[in-house]
């Protein structure tokens, strides 16, 4: 890995675990929200599944990217570099 790319390293491993569960649980949240409003409006248990419940899902984890992205980017311009002797306490 490219020393530039090593503060990000923490960062794009979290994303890497929490944009499956982002994806998913949107789907869930809205897929369910649509089935529920269908069944209400047809006053009917047998109502098809609503569609277009994965594009949200995909819309919602693109807009999660790039606001990891946004939130990386700052949080390591914000914080000083840790490779001198000062990150480690110890006095040279």
């Amino acid at each position: 890995m490219r020393p530039s790319l090593l503060p990000y390293e923490p960062w794009f491993r979290a994303w890497l675990i929490l944009l499956p569960m982002v994806a998913y649980g949107s789907h869930f949240i809205i897929f369910n929200a649509r089935l529920r409003l269908a069944q209400l409006a047809k006053d009917s248990m047998d109502v098809p599944d609503p569609e277009g419940t994965w594009g949200y899902a995909t819309a919602c984890a693109v807009a999660f990217t790039i606001l990891m992205v946004i939130i990386a980017r700052l949080w390591v311009k914000s914080t000083p570099e840790s490779d001198g002797p000062e990150a480690s306490g110890k006095q040279p």
